[in-house]
């Protein structure tokens, strides 16, 4: 059953057909800037971007294909009406607060020629920055269930620009890949590209991305054989060699297919239009939900430095270590990663059939869960628990029920990949599931986000990046990886890449290959976005420098506002960010060393603030662990000069005098 959502428009005017012209219709943004255009050429229905009255999309066509007929050609306009709004709202955490949304929409009542066809309407919004449309079927004689194998939805640009491309291996695959630099001809027409698609414009930057997805099939992009300039909406099939991609009742609405707009690349970083596109929160209590930073033992192979417990393996007695680690700096979260109620092989090989509930003989008696919260819980420590969603499929109420019972706090869960609407509608079973229990939710193995937490802020974060795991075995992700995806995968919602790692190259027998600087690694709980950070390493690594895991403790998760300074999609990124009064500033590039010239503009005019600054030590080259801590000065009429090192970066706190 589709989720029933509002079709109401509140019109500021309605035009029927007979009164004017219907076939061209347009609407601008309030401050101008965006305009979304609608045309019905030769019976489809056709729209067009543009910003500052330059094209961002070209002239592309709209069409669902149903199984049993397509809804896109011989349309006519029937009814058209617009509407705005201007409106503030409250989210429970996110890059800024409040968040506005104010647009200007436009709703087209589409009908086939003849006056009996089937009906399908489309809803276009103008934002400052960005625009979206939807397709939105209503209830209607002899279309009561749909069978949807596809969109014609199209993308096309007005030339052959540069765009940072997620090339996916397949649609069950979990977006854990490289945003490739290439020009849109360069994309062979084989290639399913994920979302969001970065593209640079004239004058101006786009991301392509959807959101709010729910009950239907997550959207690919594939280039159009013929035009090289054009990409089209690719569906996940509900089976792998099925035909149906989403099977709904009418009345039934797509997510968004949205765009986000700006000046500059890193503008989009500031924008929530992914956010403003999702329905409100709808839990009454959210005081239970506490973003913050979790201690995740299983990236650094759980060292222990006390000979009397055995690390290197999941046990109770490990995660008593861990537990006190996290007390005694006052970390409020524990991930309790796979290797709990099963080895942790076998969690992934056969993860249908492990029992999340009974611990194998081969567990018992080495790690005990129920354990592990009680003594978390004297700790003031919360607990979140691994496990994989194959293992939950028909007994998520009974499972969830019982965790909440054990004390945890919520789960981390985990998945092969894929977002067919199986696949979706899984994920939101859990997601309201675990919310009914006073539980949040981390996914892992996941597709991209669509903005569905602003609906259950207990949905914290997800995966969908090649993260910092990679390092295990691995010389990646690569430091040109790491200053793009601030401009690409972060721009879709929260971001796990788990960042933080201070030993670089790992404990004995236990080698990592981190590229870049430890003070990269730093900047990355400034410049990535997620509200609940999973801290990669062991005690040992941070507490060898207190001054920096200083820093990494204070440095908020969620904020009041957020600012993109400077940057260039895989070159480098400057984000600065605000909680309160206090400024937070994060620095990262490429393999190339740079120095820079960081204006303070974002500061209160009139307020002088004393910075922290932790960067790149002198001998870095040589030691990339080095970092160095100074303070300096800093007002908003003055400037942060820096010089970041190959792979380097740059982190400060900025607090105000008194």
């Amino acid at each position: 059953m589709t989720r029933p959502r509002s079709l109401v428009v509140l019109a500021l005017g309605v035009l029927a057909l007979g009164c004017t012209n219907l076939r061209h219709q347009e609407i601008t943004s309030p401050n101008g800037r965006v305009s979304v255009s609608f045309d019905v050429l030769d019976g489809r229905a056709r729209y067009a971007v543009r910003y500052d009255g330059t094209t961002v999309i070209d002239s592309s066509g709209l069409g669902i294909r149903l199984k049993d007929g397509s809804l896109e050609n011989g349309l006519v306009a029937r009814e058209v009406s617009i509407d705005s709004s201007d409106e503030t709202w409250e989210p429970v955490w996110g890059t800024r607060s409040p968040v506005e949304d104010n647009h200007v929409e436009l709703l087209v009542a589409l009908e086939e020629s003849g006056g009996t066809g089937r009906a399908l309407h489309l809803r276009f919004r103008a934002y400052d920055d960005g625009a979206a449309f939807r397709y939105e079927i209503p209830a209607q004689e002899g279309l009561d269930e749909l069978e949807i194998v596809g969109e014609d939805t199209e993308f096309r640009f007005p030339s052959d620009r540069k765009a940072f491309a997620l090339s996916r291996s397949g649609f069950g695959d979990s977006y854990e890949a490289t945003y490739d630099p290439v020009r849109l001809s360069e994309i062979s027409p084989e290639a399913l590209i994920g979302m969001p698609l970065l593209v640079e414009g004239d004058g101006h930057w786009v991301a392509v991305t959807e959101a709010d997805l729910t009950d239907y099939a997550g959207m690919s992009l594939r280039r159009d054989a013929a035009d090289p300039q054009k990409l089209v909406g690719a569906l996940a099939p509900l089976e792998e060699e099925g035909e149906v991609s989403v099977r709904a009742e009418t009345p039934m609405v797509t997510p968004w297919r949205t765009f986000l707009i700006g000046e500059r690349a890193g503008d989009l970083i500031e924008s929530t239009l992914v956010w403003n596109l999702n329905d409100p929160n709808v839990l009454e209590d959210t005081s239970w939900i506490q973003p913050g930073k979790a201690i995740w033992p299983w990236w650094n192979n759980r060292v222990v430095s006390d000979p009397s417990i055995e690390g290197g393996q999941p046990s109770t007695a490990v995660m008593r270590y861990y537990t006190d680690f996290a007390a005694r700096h006052q970390i409020p979260h524990l991930v309790v990663d796979a290797g709990w109620y099963s080895l942790e092989m076998d969690a992934w090989n056969q993860p249908e059939k492990e029992d999340v509930l009974t611990m194998e003989e081969t567990r018992a008696g080495f790690y005990d869960i129920r354990e592990v919260i009680d003594y978390a819980r004297e700790k003031g420590v919360k607990v979140h628990l691994w496990v994989h969603l194959a293992s939950l499929r028909g007994r998520v109420e009974e499972v969830l029920a019982t965790y909440a019972e054990w004390g945890a706090s919520g789960i981390k869960l985990d998945n092969f990949g894929g977002d067919d609407q199986g696949t979706v509608n899984d994920l939101h079973h859990v997601i309201r599931v675990a919310a009914e229990h006073q539980m949040t939710v981390d996914y892992h193995g996941a597709y991209k986000p669509t903005g569905v937490s602003r609906t259950w802020p207990s949905f914290l974060t997800s995966e969908a990046v090649m993260g910092l795991e990679y390092s295990k075995g691995n010389p990646r992700p690569s430091t040109q990886h790491a200053v793009t995806i601030p401009y690409t995968r972060n721009l879709a919602g929260p971001m796990d890449y788990t960042p933080g790692a201070f030993d670089l190259d790992g404990a004995e027998g236990f080698p990592k290959y981190v590229q870049g600087t430890r003070a990269q690694q730093i900047a990355m709980l400034v410049v990535y976005f997620s509200p609940f950070q999973m801290l990669v390493d062991y005690p040992e690594a941070y507490e060898s420098a207190p001054d920096q895991f200083d820093f990494v403790k204070r440095v908020p998760t969620t904020w009041d506002e957020t600012r993109f300074i400077d940057g260039y999609p895989g070159d480098f990124v400057v984000v600065a960010r605000r909680q309160g009064d206090e400024w937070y500033l994060g620095a990262m590039t490429d393999e190339n060393a740079r120095e820079l010239s960081l204006p303070l503009g974002f500061l209160t005019e009139g307020r002088e603030y004393t910075a922290h600054v932790f960067r790149d030590g002198d001998d870095v080259t040589e030691n990339p662990q080095s970092v160095a801590y100074e303070t300096r000065p800093a007002s908003a009429s003055g400037s942060l000069d820096v010089r970041l090192a190959a792979g380097g970066g740059l982190a400060a706190r900025l607090t105000p005098e008194s």
